[in-house]
């Protein structure tokens, strides 16, 4: 893409999970999983990626294994940053099993969080004319982890595109609570999830209220919602009231095959976006990485 262009290939990943049908143990993710990871990438060719539930570790002789790196190597990412949600020195809890498993091998830490990717340069947040670095930010901090996603940390990374017009990037991974999901799903539990959900987006819109939206600032907004277009926190908070534009999908089908289609590319404001085009990335490759579908998106702005 041409520098001086306002169009950017987008594209968001949750890359948690996957097919299970790899043998053997798996520390961060198996090398069958990697070569994959790395086709879809080469194969979207995004200039700004987002990725949730990035996992890395130390091991015992201090050597760092980090899915970061597989990721910057498969599409030419100079600028990025990882930011951990979750670690073993934080947050060490014997109720999560990969922590236990850390510990008997020996890890000195284990993490995981969300990351963000560029083909170009990162601004400062509040000075364009240079280079900076974005910034992980927490939406919610449990008073005690214990070991399971009710009561998982959720952090925001915030950065900035140094280039015209600028324009703000949010990667965001909202909360789901266990027993939500599935035909046995607990009402109080949905209800729950939805209120959490609700709770963490409006701490990211007190986050960049002042800054980005009063003043009408491009922001391109993306991750796993956790959320349907139909939950209250998309369709009547997000969209309606915050004025967000939600890139529709020109195949909407589910990003998860539980969850619904909870992964989503939001745009503000309405008046800054020229054209667009969306869609939800289904191919063979793409099921072989995760559970998640990515969702991609060309995107013209001013």
């Amino acid at each position: 893409m041409n520098l001086d262009s306002n169009t950017y290939r987008l594209m968001t990943l949750n890359i948690g999970g996957g097919v299970k049908q790899y043998e053997g143990p798996v520390d961060c993710m198996s090398p069958e999983k990697r070569q994959a990871m790395a086709a879809l990438i080469a194969k979207i060719q995004a200039d700004i990626l987002c990725i949730q539930e990035v996992a890395q570790y130390i091991d015992s002789n201090g050597i760092l294994h980090s899915i970061v790196d597989y990721v910057r190597s498969a599409w030419n990412y100079p600028h990025y940053l990882y930011g951990e949600t979750l670690s073993m020195k934080k947050h060490m809890q014997v109720k999560k099993d990969k922590m236990v498993d850390g510990l008997f091998k020996d890890w000195w830490d284990w993490s995981k969080g969300n990351a963000i990717f560029s083909r170009f340069p990162f601004s400062m947040l509040g000075d364009v004319t240079r280079e900076g670095t974005p910034r992980n930010v927490p939406i919610f901090q449990p008073l005690s982890y214990e070991g399971s996603r009710d009561t998982d940390p959720r952090y925001v990374i915030l950065g900035r595109i140094k280039q015209p017009p600028y324009a703000y990037v949010v990667n965001l991974h909202l909360t789901t609570l266990v027993g939500e999901r599935g035909p046995t799903a607990w009402e109080d539990v949905v209800d729950a999830a939805r209120i959490t959900r609700q709770q963490q987006l409006s701490r990211v819109m007190d986050l960049v209220q002042r800054h980005i939206l009063e003043q009408d600032l491009p922001l391109i907004f993306m991750g796993d919602f956790n959320a349907t277009p139909e939950e209250y926190t998309i369709k009547e908070f997000l969209e309606k009231e915050m004025g967000f534009v939600r890139l529709k999908p020109s195949n909407p089908i589910s990003t998860h095959q539980v969850a619904g289609m909870v992964d989503h590319i939001f745009f503000f404001p309405a008046s800054r976006l020229v054209a667009y085009d969306c869609w939800i990335e289904a191919s063979d490759l793409a099921h072989q990485v995760s559970d998640h579908l990515p969702v991609v998106a060309e995107i013209t702005i001013k």
